[in-house]
């Protein structure tokens, strides 16, 4: 890494930014035929960005990281970086890394050779309880990465992080659902408690349409108020225009940013700029309090420092990006907040249908309940907008489960809301 910041000084730039990335990938897949497809590759990307006297920098993305090839990209870059009066922000670059312990690399990657053989007998094991339920397909994802970041200012630092992913393609009855899990470590991934959960779905679709009335209670379970927390993030990142302080939530409702999770997908030592990962409240005391931020964003609006700025597989800028969007859970029962309730739909699925503007529409299955008992499948639709979604949420239970949402890894309770019976459909 050092050489390659040195080319860069040479080429003329104040300082130089490097993220390094390899990442080798494994995937097995089945069409539910029995037969298992194995691919592996390898995927090796140096980021770099350089940082001129003012202004904002220009950067590249290597896809065959070498010195000759770094020499010519940042004489490139040099010679096409047009003039800007901008104040830039490399001063904020980090120059010392902290040592930080995180569980997130499972040595059962260098053992991987039977994982799509074991895979496959245990779900094959698994459907011999479901005699009317179709296994259409499986995809088991295993990725190594390996990261180094470092910088000009002296700071460099490095770490190994794995990720497991299995998905699940249920059938029954032309009802079809996908479900997922992704984790740091293997033995954390239960095909078992998977499959229960896509059985749970298949349940619940397509029902019958939620009968009329004026209100009732919704309870979303952490797949569904993931599946609403990932449309509406953008709120929570800088540049939104809302400012912070300015929307109002209910008090119960407690959002954080976590990446030190030991175990779960979005968990990071630092973040692709070297600015070493904290917890960050985003949502607390009834008001969005934060907003994650990369270093670009926290120069250009004001704001702190949240060591979110991460970039994709060949990205030259990071952008601000979540680790783990975490909604507190409280001391609360999912079975005493049913009880309270009393009639009312356990929301297990959402599908977005429309967006305008802070709105969103979707296609909600669940099931009736009455007290702590689950009734019959139904459909409804569904509209909600950020601004009365978290204002609205009047209970929070203490269980949680994890899911990864639209490529945002969320830790949610069960939420529960009062929706209203408006024409064709319930708006929360």
């Amino acid at each position: 890494m050092e050489r390659f910041l040195q080319v860069g000084k040479e080429a003329g730039f104040r300082q130089v930014d490097l993220r390094r990335l390899r990442a080798n990938v494994r995937e097995w897949t089945s069409d539910g035929n029995g037969e298992v497809r194995e691919t592996a590759g390898t995927i090796h990307t140096l980021s770099v960005r350089g940082f001129l006297e003012s202004g904002f920098p220009v950067g590249a993305c290597l896809s065959s990281p070498s010195i000759k090839a770094a020499r010519t990209v940042f004489r490139d870059l040099q010679r096409g970086a047009m003039p800007d009066s901008t104040p830039g922000f490399d001063h904020l670059l980090p120059t010392e890394a902290r040592r930080m312990r995180l569980e997130i690399h499972d040595p059962q990657v260098l053992d991987a050779d039977k994982l799509g053989e074991e895979t496959a007998s245990r779900l094959c094991e698994l459907m011999i309880r479901y005699a009317d339920v179709d296994l259409a397909g499986w995809r088991l994802r295993l990725e190594e990465r390996k990261v180094n970041v470092a910088n000009s200012r002296g700071f460099e630092a490095k770490y190994k992080k794995s990720l497991f992913s299995l998905h699940l393609k249920l059938r029954r009855k032309g009802n079809e659902v996908e479900v997922g899990e992704q984790r740091t470590h293997w033995l954390h991934i239960q095909p078992d408690r998977l499959l229960g959960r896509g059985i749970f779905f298949l349940g619940a679709g397509p029902g019958q349409a939620l009968p009329r009335r004026r209100g009732i209670g919704l309870i979303l379970s952490p797949f569904a108020s993931a599946r609403v927390l990932h449309d509406f993030a953008a709120v929570l990142r800088v540049s939104n225009e809302f400012a912070p302080g300015d929307i109002r939530c209910a008090p119960q409702v407690q959002v954080t940013d976590c990446p030190l999770l030991d175990g779960m997908p979005g968990s990071v030592p630092m973040d692709d700029e070297g600015v070493m990962c904290r917890e960050t409240a985003l949502v607390e005391g009834g008001r969005v309090q934060a907003r994650i931020t990369d270093l670009a964003g926290a120069a250009r609006e004001g704001a702190s420092i949240t060591g979110n700025g991460f970039r994709g597989y060949a990205d030259p800028f990071p952008r601000a990006r979540f680790t783990n969007l975490c909604v507190r859970p409280s001391v609360i029962s999912l079975e005493r907040i049913m009880k309270e309730t009393g009639r009312g739909v356990l929301v297990t699925g959402l599908r977005l249908r429309g967006a305008v503007g802070a709105e969103r529409t979707y296609g909600a299955s669940g099931y009736i309940f009455n007290g702590s008992d689950l009734g019959e499948a139904v459909h409804f639709g569904l509209r909600t907008a950020f601004l009365s979604y978290f204002l609205k949420i009047d209970r929070v239970s203490r269980e949680s489960a994890a899911t990864v949402s639209g490529g945002i890894s969320v830790l949610s309770p069960y939420l529960r809301v009062e929706a209203e019976r408006r024409k064709d459909e319930w708006v929360v």
